[in-house]
């Protein structure tokens, strides 16, 4: 499995994701991008990330520096395992005294998921329209809470109708009425990737994680992807593997401090 298209697919919803931010800035050439969010936030919500391996380490670093401190923040680089080209970007993290904050396993998955069915009361919708996408972040800000997010990482996505792109396809689980968990699927390169899944705490272990996920996967195989991806937390790892999906790498996120 070419570990390089998970790469791009990350990267580029990731700039998708920062134009659902009207309050976000992006800088991208064809080696980098560099996105700051709304929210202050050095891990999460700035993130430099680099897409040709052949783009000198060093030089992408201080451009990400340059790029942060003029406005006043901290950021996230993030680098894949020994195993892929990053080996010198890892050297220049370490040399220019960034910080490993957070680590994650890329997951994928070649075929479609099976799709369990939903509790007794309970029902998923695809967001068809702008207005559902409010439940959707207020679900992403609830679940995400018990993971340390604060809500101020989730306050800028007010673009909703990014959420209706032609390759994407975000979903919504309701149990009596109300939202109660989320995943989207961010299609390019033939990758379906799964971003942002979650649910509130009073409904987990009722199987909707796994609901939503299977639906995003499968939504990203019906608009074309021949794979499809995640980052996986330790919440949802073992619901990810259950499903199928395998870790191809480790993504590992070092910390620059705000200036």
């Amino acid at each position: 499995m070419a570990g390089g298209r998970l790469h791009l697919n990350l990267i580029d919803s990731s700039r998708q994701l920062f134009e659902l931010d009207p309050g976000a800035s992006v800088e991208a050439g064809s080696g980098w991008l560099l996105g700051a969010g709304s929210s202050s936030h050095p891990v999460i919500s700035n993130a430099a990330f680099r897409r040709d391996d052949s783009l000198d380490a060093g030089e992408f670093i201080g451009r990400a520096r340059d790029f942060f401190d003029a406005r006043g923040r901290g950021f996230s680089v993030w680098i894949r395992g020994d195993q892929s080209g990053d080996q010198d970007l890892s050297a220049a993290v370490a040399a220019a005294g960034l910080q490993l904050v957070y680590a994650m396993p890329e997951m994928a998955l070649e075929a479609p998921a099976d799709e369990p069915p939903l509790p007794s009361g309970a029902e998923l919708r695809q967001i068809s329209e702008a207005g559902q996408a409010e439940d959707y972040w207020r679900i992403a800000t609830a679940s995400y809470a018990s993971l340390g997010f604060p809500a101020e990482v989730f306050a800028g996505y007010s673009n909703h109708a990014g959420l209706l792109a032609e390759n994407v396809a975000a979903f919504v689980a309701y149990l009596d009425g109300e939202p109660v968990s989320i995943a989207m699927t961010i299609v390019s390169h033939g990758v379906a990737g799964i971003y942002w899944v979650g649910s509130l705490e009073q409904a987990r272990g009722k199987g909707f994680g796994r609901a939503v996920t299977a639906a995003a996967t499968n939504a990203g195989f019906a608009l074309g992807a021949q794979v499809a991806s995640l980052q996986a937390s330790p919440m949802g790892k073992p619901i990810y593997e259950a499903m199928g999906y395998e870790t191809v790498f480790d993504y590992r996120l070092f910390m620059s401090p705000a200036p």
